[in-house]
């Protein structure tokens, strides 16, 4: 009986051997798991950007007060970017229509870019001195990658009032 067991569990240990030996096919389980799942890096593809906007940002000395808040572009499964945001000083005037919310290559002396003008899709409220919460689901308007290491500005008329440097999550 004990000689039984012994063959069977050699019979059975040389199997195991043998198997791990064996190169693992290209499309193994195994090689696809060594890929990392963090979705927190810094190269393309992103799935998230965010914005913070820059304390005392007045490059003409014309704003009383500056714009501060938070922006967050977020990669869904279905292709589309949802952009949510909240601005909490600012605003000055409580009518939204005063106010334009752009993205643009550089902060001062913007150029304005027509698919990149978020003012007509963003619902919001104005508390003075900011903004409730909004959010809005673009699709095929443009991509992460196109708005990576651009500027969300705000406007009140035709002057800047705030603007956030566009980032990866985890990048510095």
């Amino acid at each position: 009986m004990a000689r039984n067991f012994i063959i069977s569990f050699l019979v059975l240990l040389f199997i195991i051997t043998f198997t791990n030996s064996i190169p693992l096919d290209e499309r193994s389980i195994s090689h696809r798991g060594e890929s990392s799942i963090v979705k927190r890096q810094d190269s393309p593809p992103y799935y998230v950007l965010h914005a913070f906007f820059e304390p005392e940002f007045d490059p003409f000395g014309e704003v009383g007060e500056y714009v501060t808040g938070t922006f967050t572009f977020t990669l869904m499964n279905d292709g589309g970017i949802r952009v949510i945001g909240q601005c909490n000083t600012g605003f000055t005037d409580p009518d939204p229509s005063v106010y334009s919310i752009i993205i643009v290559r550089r902060p001062v002396c913007p150029t304005y870019i027509s698919h990149l003008d978020l003012t007509p899709f963003l619902q919001y409220y104005i508390n003075v001195p900011g903004t409730s919460g909004f959010q809005h689901d673009f699709y095929n308007t443009f991509t992460l990658e196109e708005i990576h290491h651009m500027f969300v500005v705000v406007k009140m008329g035709a002057t800047p009032i705030g603007a956030a440097y566009i980032q990866a999550v985890g990048e510095d």
